[in-house]
Parts: structure tokens; sequence; C-alpha cells
């Protein structure tokens, strides 16, 4: 009897796992969905659970918080394995570095549009949204600073431009609020977006 539960156990566990993480993830695209239809400061946990087809108590057995359904959206959106820097770092044309950084980050912009945007609007008024506010920025800045920093060791930058001066420029003309106000302000595709950049890195860099 004991080798029977044992068995059990350890063919029905990555099952079980694999249902945990539908659930998390479907909360988390409610939510998502739930944000950017009603704002973050009007979205309720209730209201997430109801577009998730789930109970509040599911919800809560996941996310403890608002901000912990924020920070959980930004780390789905971060972990992705084709958003990585490392594509980038992995290229030794400095060009295409640029071309390749500038796909990852249309792709990351798009995906990410909602929690930025609530990160962005409600950091000033929930302290634990702040943090992840912060977070975000000290992550793309991190991402940039490791692309700069390849390009001053291949040689690449400008005569005139440091490591630094290369990160605080690819930290503005890659970072979210430069996509929403040409996308979203301005009525670009992400395409023009994409190739804009890339551009615009070429020349202001190499």
């Amino acid at each position: 009897m004991v080798t029977a539960r044992a068995t059990t156990r350890s063919y029905s566990s990555p099952a079980r796992r694999e249902r945990r993480n539908q659930t998390q993830v479907a909360i988390l695209k409610a939510a998502e969905a739930v944000f950017k239809a009603r704002g973050y400061s009007t979205a309720t946990m209730q209201g997430v659970a109801d577009s998730a087809g789930v109970s509040l108590p599911t919800v809560y057995l996941y996310f403890r918080s608002k901000p912990d359904l924020v920070r959980s959206l930004a780390d789905l959106v971060t972990s992705s394995a084709d958003l990585s820097v490392e594509h980038v770092l992995a290229e030794t044309d400095p060009k295409r570095q640029l071309a390749i950084g500038a796909g990852i980050l249309r792709a990351l912009h798009e995906r990410s549009e909602v929690v930025a945007d609530v990160l962005r609007s409600a950091s000033g008024a929930d302290p634990k949204v702040s943090r992840e506010w912060k977070r975000w920025q000290e992550r793309h800045l991190a991402a940039v600073g490791a692309v700069a920093r390849s390009l001053a060791k291949r040689k690449a930058l400008r005569r005139d431009l440091d490591v630094a001066s290369a990160t605080d420029i690819l930290y503005a003309i890659g970072g979210p609020d430069t996509f929403r106000q040409l996308v979203r302000e301005r009525g670009w595709t992400s395409e023009r977006y994409e190739r804009w950049l890339a551009e615009a890195g070429r020349r202001l860099l190499l």
C-alpha cells in the first residue's frame, strides 16, 4: 500500500503543478484584462476572480493583493526567454546587436503595455506599486547597460561616448515612455518604432 500511494503521488504531482501553473496564468491574464478595462484603482480582486472564472479564495490562494498581481504580471513578461538581453549579447556585429535589441524592446513594450501603464500611473499612490515601478526601471537600465558595455568591448561606440553615456541614450530611446509616446500618442506602428529604434541606435551610438 505504501508503494502504491508513493507511485500515485509521483505521477500526479507534475499534473497538479501544471494545473496550478495554468490557474496562475489564467488569473494573471484576467487581471491584465481587468486593469486595462477598469484601471488599476477601480479594479478589484473579485473582478479578477469573475473574469478568470474562479472563486475569490482561489485568487487569494495565489496572489495576496493587487500589487502582488502587478508584480507577477511584470515577472511573467520579463521572464520570457525570447525577450532576454542574452540574444543581443550573443551577436557579434554591433549593427545586428542594435537591430535584435530593437525587436526585443518592441515585443517587450507590446506585451507589457498594460502593466507598464499600471506601474506608471499607480506608482505615486501605492508604495508597493512604486517599488515595482522602480524595479521595472532598474531591469531596463541593467539590460541596456549590458548592451552598452558589449558595444564598448567591441570598440563600436563613437569616440566621444563612454559606457555611461551610451547607457543613458539606450535607456531613453528604448524605454516604455518613448514607445508609448510614438506608438500610442503619435500613431506609429510597432514596425515603424522598431525600425526607428534600430536606426536611432546606430546613428547615436556607433
